[in-house]
């Protein structure tokens, strides 16, 4: 088993042939190649995931799920019988072109991965704090995510129906 962190959440997770064990939860896993990404459904939803050469597949490498950039680090075995992985070295660099994309200025971003199902706003709206700005749904539950200060909306990112990931740029004030 492996401590795997993804989006600064950390899992226990364990590879078991067709299945995944995620934090005791099993999510069946079927994976086939396309255009030089690989297509995962997981539990019948499907990602499209992009990882580095195999030589370069190193805790601290930096992937790609649904064309979103993630940093993942695992400690441990992700499957039995398999080495063991240690963190990659301090001060080593990650390949060209894998570093994650910094939000824009004034972005409000997402706190947890999930799914929008209503935005609010659009450019040019005057907001105040704690103005919703949109409804983020998330293991079930709406949250509002919710303007943190006075301003315009100078621009809105995502789209309703849009999958985000943690740390995403959703909308931003100015």
């Amino acid at each position: 088993m492996a401590k795997m962190k993804i989006g600064g959440r950390t899992y226990d997770v364990e590879v078991r042939g067709d299945t995944v064990v995620v934090d005791g939860r099993e999510i069946p896993v079927k994976v086939r190649e396309d255009e030089g990404a690989l297509i995962v459904r997981a539990g019948g939803v499907p990602y499209r995931v992009e990882l580095p050469p195999e030589e370069e597949r190193v805790s601290g490498m930096q992937i790609s799920v649904d064309y979103r950039p993630f940093t993942v680090e695992w400690e441990g075995s992700l499957a039995p019988g398999a080495p063991t992985v240690a963190r990659k070295p301090t001060g080593s660099t990650p390949a060209a072109g894998s570093a994650k994309r910094a939000a824009p200025s004034g972005a409000v971003t997402a706190q947890i991965a999930g799914r929008i199902v209503r935005v609010n706003v659009k450019p040019g709206d005057a907001v105040k704090a704690g103005d919703v700005l949109l409804i983020l749904e998330a293991m079930k539950m709406e949250n509002e995510i919710k303007a943190p200060k006075d301003g315009t909306v100078k621009e809105v990112l995502v789209s309703e129906g849009a999958r985000v990931s943690e740390g995403e740029a959703l909308v931003v004030i100015e």
